[in-house]
């Protein structure tokens, strides 16, 4: 559980956005992922974060629709976040690379 760790982390960190202003169904979804910490501390540190967080950054009406999807499909158990595929349906994992913003010299 060590090695996921991290990786919760980082969930947490990017399911932040998603419950920002949206009511129940994200900051559900958010408190649903930070369950996944191994430890009360862990879990109660993301919860904290999540709902600070929710102050910082606006929700559209999608996001709290795709908050909504991603509680009832059950999408983000914390069984499913173990693997790439998981972390993605979830919607925890890049699908594809950003853009290249180098600075280009002359």
């Amino acid at each position: 559980m060590n090695r996921l760790k991290p990786l919760l982390q980082l969930a947490c960190v990017l399911m932040v956005p998603l419950a920002v202003g949206c009511g129940d169904a994200c900051l559900k979804l958010a408190d649903q992922i930070c369950n996944c910490q191994p430890d009360d501390a862990s879990r109660s540190a993301c919860q904290t974060q999540a709902r600070e967080q929710e102050k910082l950054f606006p929700i559209r009406s999608e996001d709290q629709q795709r908050c909504q999807q991603a509680l009832d499909s059950n999408a983000c158990d914390c069984q499913k976040l173990t693997t790439p595929e998981g972390r993605k349906a979830c919607g925890l994992a890049y699908t594809v690379a950003p853009p290249d913003t180098a600075v280009q010299t002359e």
